[in-house]
Order: C-alpha cells, then sequence, then structure tokens
C-alpha cells in the first residue's frame, strides 16, 4: 500500500524525497518481508517500527554493565545494522534514485555507533592484556 499523496516535512526537492522513499514498497518490511510472507503478513511492518525497535533494544543494552557480552551482542547488532544500511543505501540510490535527509541520519548513526564500539571494545582488549599480564607475573613472581 502506497500513499501518493503523502508529503513529508524533509522534502526538499524532486530527488530529495522522504516521501517517495516513504511511501514506496521499500518502506515496509525492508521490501523483502511483503515479496516473501505476503503483503499481509504480520512481520511485513514499516521500516521506522523495526528501527525503533531495534534502536530501543540496542539502548537498553546501555544499562548492563559493560561486559564483554554485552559489548560483543552489541557489535553483532551493529554489524547487522551496518549490512541494513548498505542494502538500504543501495535501494535509495540506485533503485528509488533519491536523497532521503533521514535516511542518511539513520546510516551516519549506524556508522558512528560502529565506530564507537570498536573503541570500546578495543579499550576492553587492552585492559584485558594489561589485567592478564599481571597475573602472569605476580604468578611467576610466586616461583
Amino acid at each position: 500500500m502506497t500513499r501518493s499523496n503523502y508529503l513529508a516535512l524533509c522534502d526538499l526537492h524532486q530527488y530529495a524525497s522522504c516521501s517517495r522513499v516513504l511511501s514506496s514498497k521499500y518502506a515496509k518490511g525492508f521490501g523483502i518481508i511483503g515479496p516473501l510472507l505476503g503483503d499481509e503478513s504480520p512481520l511485513n511492518q514499516p521500516n521506522c517500527l523495526y528501527g525503533i525497535f531495534f534502536f530501543l533494544f540496542y539502548l537498553t543494552l546501555d544499562s548492563v554493565v559493560q561486559k564483554l557480552v554485552v559489548i560483543q551482542l552489541k557489535f553483532s547488532l551493529s554489524i547487522s545494522s551496518l549490512i541494513m544500511s548498505l542494502y538500504l543505501a543501495y535501494i535509495l540510490a540506485f533503485v528509488l534514485i533519491d536523497l532521503c535527509l533521514v535516511c542518511l541520519a539513520t546510516y551516519c548513526v549506524n556508522v558512528a555507533w560502529q565506530f564507537q564500539l570498536l573503541k570500546t571494545m578495543s579499550l576492553l582488549w587492552t585492559n584485558n592484556v594489561k589485567t592478564l599480564r599481571r597475573k602472569i607475573k605476580y604468578h611467576l613472581d610466586l616461583l
């Protein structure tokens, strides 16, 4: 279902139109779920709904202590969001031939989170190596 009369506030030009993107067949179920499971499938929801749940889940992980398992889960989630961002960016640029400012902002957030996670993982790795070295040195000193 597309709404041809929909007009988003971020529409700037004919080729910079969020409305065209948000009313396209790719705006629900990433353009994948509808053809696979049918347009009436309960999984064929607007992409923004998937994004809201994804970001809320991701942000709730921040309330958990920064344990390595949580960081690894966030890293996996971040990789999956980058893959989806690449897929949707391809659709935006080469299929819809459009520029959506909201979409681009989301892609930038996903890339920024990936860099932040890489930095966090690097710091955790460095701290773990330092701790391991101290433990080894302690045990060697006991001998």
